[in-house]
């Protein structure tokens, strides 16, 4: 849980190191479901900024809500998304992190609202009672941002 909480920290860190050249700024809930050995649902908030106009560094905290090998389990999980650009459908890399893994991921994005990605996750820690929580993992994301506005 400790290497959670620096890697989360860190994540704020670059974010908020770049606020000071942000041009726009979005935040908001975030739902998804994903697909890793069970099916999972997550929900959180997300934090995304512009920077340099053709670039959107964004960062979520979420709970995977999963029930797997019969048992119930909440696992936190903290995530980074960086888009190359800015598109109507613009493709983007990911990274999510939780106390028993890390995974890659790439994707595209429409408008950055809905996300679909895919990745691999690498094991870093077993939990109890469960078989590890690796392999290919799959994702579809709704990004609900609340201070959306559109400038005319």
């Amino acid at each position: 849980m400790k290497n959670f909480n620096k890697i989360f920290f860190c994540l704020v860190l670059i974010l908020a190191s770049l606020s000071s050249k942000a041009q726009d700024i979005l935040y908001g809930p975030t739902v998804s479901y994903q697909f890793q050995k069970g099916s999972a649902i997550k929900t959180g908030g997300y934090f995304a900024i512009s920077f340099d106009g053709d670039h959107i560094f964004k960062t979520d905290v979420t709970a995977n809500f999963t029930w797997k090998q019969n048992k119930f389990a909440v696992i936190p999980e903290a995530a980074f998304t960086y888009y190359p650009a800015v598109f109507i459908i613009t493709p983007l890399i990911r990274a999510e992190v939780t106390p028993y893994t890390i995974t890659p991921k790439l994707g595209f994005s429409v408008a950055t609202l809905f996300e679909f990605d895919l990745g691999y996750g690498m094991s870093i820690n077993e939990k109890k009672d469960y078989r590890p929580i690796k392999g290919f993992a799959g994702s579809i994301r709704f990004n609900i941002p609340l201070n959306f506005r559109l400038n005319m």
